[in-house]
């Protein structure tokens, strides 16, 4: 049975589980991470695994790592007030509003690629303003956006930093680049393993940037 979340918390008030039920999401229940991996065997989930940490008195990490290697294609999402273990894909903290925390989730949820631009390995979908690449999901700033989705119809062509600059920014004024720069920079940190040395936003020195898809 298809499920959209596998939350494991123990019983307490205001649960994650009953907050999330009640905004529409189906929930899998378990009350620790060995019923969490029972309920992996029988249930699709789609979106995420929620991790409370909080309401079973412990850091995760165990656990996070337990349910990575169940699921490893799945996001894990620990909710906690101490570190991110290593195995977790998303910290959230106490007193984040469900609004922030129904955003989180949405990052995650399941890709339908008839409604993406693609070039190679990069999904784009726009609506959500969140991009697909091996290095996993990420969301964009709005500029971030349209940066990428002008380069993936270029389709690998090289694009001059005035060009890009003038589509995007809607300007002629091209005597500052550092807004550019600036959104270049975080566009690679959202879609490259390793920004210092980029896979597929390429610069061509003292011409432009292209992307590579794969």
């Amino acid at each position: 049975m298809k499920k959209d979340l596998l939350i494991i918390e123990r019983n307490t008030r205001n649960s994650l589980s009953s907050l999330l039920t009640e905004v529409g999401y189906s929930v899998c229940q378990a009350e620790t991470a060995g019923a969490g991996l029972d309920e992996l065997k029988q249930h699709k989930i789609t979106h995420l695994i929620i991790l409370n940490a909080i309401s079973m008195r412990t850091n995760g990490a165990r656990a996070c790592a337990s349910l990575k290697k169940a699921a490893p294609d799945l996001p894990v999402l620990i909710y906690s007030d101490q570190a991110k273990p290593a195995k977790a894909d998303v910290l959230v903290r106490p007193g984040l509003s469900i609004r922030k925390l129904i955003n989180r989730i949405d990052l995650y949820s399941p890709m339908d690629k008839k409604n993406y631009l693609q070039y190679g390995d990069i999904f784009l979908d726009e609506e959500k303003q969140r991009v697909f690449t091996p290095k996993g999901v990420a969301h964009l700033s709005t500029n971030g956006m349209k940066i990428l989705k002008y380069l993936i119809k270029k389709k690998g062509k090289l694009v001059s930093k005035e060009e890009l600059f003038t589509k995007i920014w809607k300007t002629s004024y091209v005597d500052d680049m550092n807004t550019l720069y600036t959104h270049v920079a975080n566009l690679r940190s959202a879609i490259e393993k390793d920004p210092s040395n980029p896979r597929y936003l390429l610069t061509v020195r003292r011409k432009g940037y292209l992307l590579n898809g794969k």
